[in-house]
């Protein structure tokens, strides 16, 4: 496994960068150590977007954090090593579109699967409008048109 960068935050916790195709190796490693998935985060740089996981382990009373980089926008999923992944990946799914390979159910959470774009991303327009509303059988969606709906 190569680890791109390790180093220490104003708090002292451990930071690792991780390319990510040795990601689902260093968290299986961290997992073996016991350390256990707390929250998934992500940042849009502009060119890339960037995955934060943060775990802690009880036993030893230690926050790690992993970090890795996407350009297309894709990262495997931590969703077969902690069940608790899926709906933080999904939330980063709904908010920036990134793509965690192998989720079971990869969707929208917050969001009708009609939404155009994704909200936290730098280049988001936020000139355009999106109303929500609900068909017939109750199911919601999302529209341009102000009218639209009820």
């Amino acid at each position: 496994m190569q680890i791109l960068e390790e180093t220490k935050g104003k708090d002292g916790r451990r930071i690792i960068k991780v390319a990510k195709e040795h990601l689902l190796e260093l968290m299986r490693e961290l997992k073996s150590q016991g350390f256990n998935l707390s929250l998934i985060t992500g940042v849009d740089r502009k060119d890339r977007l960037e995955v934060v996981y943060h775990l802690y382990s009880l036993e030893k009373n230690t926050y790690v954090v992993v970090k890795t980089e996407t350009m297309d926008e894709r990262v495997p999923s931590v969703t077969s090593l902690w069940s608790s992944a899926n709906w933080d990946e999904r939330e980063q799914y709904d908010m920036l579109g990134i793509v965690f390979e192998g989720h079971p159910n990869l969707k929208r959470i917050f969001l009708p699967e009609s939404w155009v774009g994704y909200p936290l991303r730098k280049n988001y327009d936020l000139s355009k409008v999106q109303y929500i509303n609900m068909d017939e059988e109750g199911n919601d969606y999302a529209t341009f048109d102000p009218n639209d709906g009820w």
